[in-house]
């Protein structure tokens, strides 16, 4: 089955998370465009690969001022498609053990995006429910959602109506590597989905369905990018300061963590497989940070 497949095609198809498969497709044609000015990963030449050539392809991502985090990502693809171009026979067993041994790269960045004040949550959701028609109310379900509940993009466009359990005050999300997890619901955030209940109908399908002109629901499920341009939108709309749908998934973490839950537990809700990718979200420390300094004696 896999005899006709490229080494990178292989490794895409090795990973579990369609989420990932997307980042690591885009990732991959920026390597092909790099490694031999091919157009997509599939016309390279995988037999090529070799320790010098990943060694000049991060040396190039780093004068580009890559983070440390994203030439990680970079190398990690490559390894991927390494391991698979010696399955097939293209490069040697030593090859692909000297392209093992490299190390990843050492360092990190500040953190980007921001945790929202809760007035400006609330102004975001009150927005779009004072606003005509089903698709704002489906946008302020979304929205009071993507943060009550923590979640990624492709979470949110995922959830069928069957994963909200009203009466238990719960959701059942599929995150990344295919894990689930239950996460339970703050009062307002069910008080917002009953009223995008009554408007979507209780038909079995997409938690949030897709709109037509007219303001029309058809039962077919959102995208991810759809949860990203509703977020955009609205925020601007509602005259907020610039934010994303991460930017919400932050706010999660950090007024859990705010409110002395255990990082254990948020790592949990999020979904995170390690701990340390929880204290990213955590945005406490920027605002303890600027209180002291505002307090600096003068």
């Amino acid at each position: 089955m896999f005899k006709d497949k490229t080494a990178s095609e292989i490794y895409l198809l090795s990973l579990q998370s369609s989420q990932s498969r997307i980042t690591m497709d885009s990732l991959l044609n920026v390597i092909a465009q790099k490694f031999q000015k091919q157009k997509r990963h599939q016309q390279v030449d995988w037999s090529q690969l070799n320790y010098q050539v990943i060694l000049m392809l991060m040396s190039e991502l780093s004068q580009e001022k890559k983070s440390p985090a994203t030439i990680n990502i970079y190398l990690s693809a490559l390894k991927g498609v390494a391991k698979e171009a010696w399955r097939k026979g293209l490069i040697n067993v030593e090859a692909y053990q000297h392209i093992k041994e490299i190390k990843r790269v050492k360092g990190s960045r500040t953190t980007k995006g921001r945790a929202l004040e809760l007035d400006e949550l609330n102004s975001l959701i009150d927005y779009c429910m004072m606003q005509d028609g089903v698709i704002a109310m489906r946008d302020a379900a979304v929205i009071a959602l993507v943060y009550g509940a923590g979640l990624r993009r492709h979470e949110a466009a995922g959830l069928m109506l069957s994963d909200l359990n009203i009466p238990e005050a719960s959701l059942r999300v599929l995150g990344k590597g295919n894990k689930e997890r239950v996460n339970a619901l703050h009062n307002r955030i069910l008080e917002i989905l009953d009223v995008w209940l009554i408007e979507r109908g209780l038909e079995p399908g997409p938690l949030f369905q897709r709109a037509r002109k007219g303001n029309k629901l058809i039962n077919e499920p959102i995208s991810g990018q759809t949860i990203y341009d509703i977020i955009i939108r609205r925020y601007k709309e509602a005259g907020l300061k610039r934010l994303t749908p991460h930017d919400l998934r932050r706010t999660f973490a950090t007024k859990l963590l705010e409110n002395g839950e255990d990082v254990f537990l948020v790592q949990d809700l999020m979904g995170h497989a390690s701990v340390e990718t929880t204290k990213n979200y955590d945005r406490r420390a920027e605002s303890a940070k600027k209180k002291a300094a505002r307090a600096l004696p003068f």
